[in-house]
């Protein structure tokens, strides 16, 4: 059984990798409102709504910001918290600022000059409106938007772990999702049948070492998302209830949710014995896939394993088909940077890891795209989803 979860101690060591950061800047307090940064650096997961959640990092101690309901679960979920400071609603007679002004300044005393933040203020979601920090506050404060995500982007060995196991149930999940397909199925009826049974074996199999992170409906989901027949061809289909029928090409999708840690795996299929075009499409995605997983390794630019999934593209004849790049870094969130791509300056590094789906699409045929999980290692790359990729094996009779 793989790695299902991080201990506090480990998000404590995230913690002063950040606080060492700060202190060359000469930072001493940090406000964060991301809830996927959050999450990274202390494990608290939440809902997201227009109450502002801020965590508080002034010299290595950790505190939030919270509004009353979220008191407990701060304190359940991290133990190593100093300080949870509330209020009671949002907006509520006085405004959740003014009491965070007070807070900043009268508890935890932070100095001006010595305080950054990764945004201005809290974000405008769900409603939210209110004063930036420096308006509540009246100091200046120093922008760092990226340095979490900077951390981020090369995974550690516990996340590459959770990552591989993240990729061997979308891998259960999309087995289920290919066995329920059927001509005259409901796609909906089936992505609710496949996430159903992929999540009762996680959650079966794992038992009390899995702990659901709340970011996912199932913990492990496959599905179509609508790219069924000829609405295959937008790369960006919602579901739309469509009914399975002889002869459509169809793109899935998989992944499950592993402490946070969201693989992908995608795969072409066909409802019958596919046409000669399909065929040539399809055999023109493979080239194009093999061709950028051959490309990427340690110390090659994202921008050349773009090249070389293009360059196969364009020796198949298919280039004019061609609607987005390579991939994507993957990690907490579906989309994450650096990206495989024509315009990166990135470099691949040992620890990075990103979907490889290069993707064609035929107007009045349909869509033709593999993605696929892999990891940068020091000497080349690991694929973590391991699903069937030959054609054969992904017609549904």
């Amino acid at each position: 059984m793989g790695r299902t979860l991080l201990t506090p101690e480990h998000h404590k060591k995230r913690i002063e990798k950040l606080q060492n950061r700060l202190y060359e800047q000469d930072i001493e307090t940090f406000l964060m409102f991301n809830s996927k940064n959050i999450f990274y650096l202390t494990g608290l997961s939440f809902i997201p709504t227009e109450r502002p959640i801020i965590l508080i990092l002034h010299k290595g101690e950790v505190s939030f910001f919270v509004p009353s309901l979220e008191i407990d679960h701060v304190r359940h979920q991290v133990p190593f918290v100093s300080e949870v400071f509330s209020y009671f609603e949002y907006p509520d007679e006085t405004h959740p600022m003014k009491h965070f002004q007070r807070i900043l300044m009268m508890e935890i005393k932070a100095s001006a000059g010595k305080v950054a933040s990764e945004a201005p203020g809290a974000p405008g979601y769900w409603g939210y409106k209110g004063p930036s920090l420096e308006e509540t506050t009246g100091l200046k404060f120093k922008l760092l938007p990226d340095i979490v995500m900077d951390i981020r982007v090369i995974k550690e060995p516990e996340e590459i772990e959770l990552m591989k196991e993240s990729s061997k149930w979308a891998d259960r999940a999309h087995k289920y999702l290919q066995e329920f397909t059927e001509i005259g199925a409901n796609e909906i009826d089936v992505t609710i049948r496949a996430s159903t049974q992929g999540s009762q074996d996680m959650v079966t199999e794992l038992g009390d070492d899995y702990r659901p992170t709340g970011f996912s409906m199932f913990p492990a989901i496959a599905l179509y998302r609508g790219q069924i027949g000829l609405n295959s061809y937008f790369p960006h289909a919602l579901s739309r209830g469509l009914v399975f029928k002889k002869g459509d090409t169809l793109v899935t999708g998989a992944s499950s949710d592993v402490y946070g840690i969201q693989s992908e795996l995608e795969r072409t299929m066909f409802m019958g014995e596919p046409s000669k075009r399909q065929r040539e499409l399809f055999d023109a995605m493979m080239a194009a896939q093999d061709a950028a997983l051959d490309a990427a390794g340690p110390g090659v630019y994202c921008s050349d394993v773009d090249k070389a999934a293009r360059q196969a593209f364009k020796d198949k004849g298919v280039i004019q088909l061609v609607r987005h790049h390579t991939g994507h870094a993957l990690g907490m969130e579906g989309h994450e940077r650096p990206f495989l791509d024509l315009g990166s300056e990135d470099i691949l590094a040992p620890g990075m890891i990103f979907s490889c789906e290069p993707g064609i699409y035929e107007k009045g045929l349909g869509g033709f795209r593999h993605s696929d999980t892999f990891v940068v290692t020091e000497d080349g790359i690991e694929v973590l989803t391991k699903y069937p990729r030959d054609l054969e094996s992904l017609i549904i009779e």
